[in-house]
């Protein structure tokens, strides 16, 4: 019944986050948390506390604005006191030039009495590059009209 619990917990944060209310996650980080983004993208990160976690959010509506993520699936398993939850994750979205943006990522995360000690998320990371890579690049400029 304990993981139901938690799988219901999970999916209704993800909810709450895939329309972009980012403190319905940050609101149960522990003082503690450790986040990490694995990569070395601009949303790599390795990061402690609630505040960073909170940065990280506003860093990835910042470089992805409208893209949202969404839960796909979720298995939770051990105690109350050392809770896992992994997740898988589609990222979707229009980017800022207009082009479809479609990822995939995995979470692992460790719960202590209801409150995230540890976040592990993996995306496929050459996929993301592409991305920020396209958006950054310099738009061609507009061309006179010779008549």
């Amino acid at each position: 019944m304990y993981h139901a619990i938690v799988r219901f917990l999970v999916r209704r944060t993800w909810r709450r986050i895939g329309s972009g209310n980012y403190d319905a996650v940050v609101s149960m980080a522990a003082p503690d948390l450790r986040f990490r983004f694995l990569g070395d993208t601009a949303l790599g990160a390795d990061l402690h506390g609630p505040e960073a976690f909170r940065d990280w959010f506003t860093r990835f509506d910042q470089l992805l604005p409208g893209v949202r993520v969404e839960l796909v699936d979720v298995v939770a398993n051990g105690w109350p006191w050392n809770t896992k939850a992994a997740a898988q994750l589609r990222v979707t979205g229009t980017l800022a030039d207009g082009t479809e943006y479609h990822n995939t990522a995995m979470q692992w995360v460790t719960l202590r009495w209801g409150r995230l000690v540890d976040d592990l998320v993996l995306e496929d990371t050459l996929t993301l590059q592409r991305a920020l890579d396209k958006l950054q690049r310099p738009r061609p400029a507009a061309t006179a009209d010779p008549r």
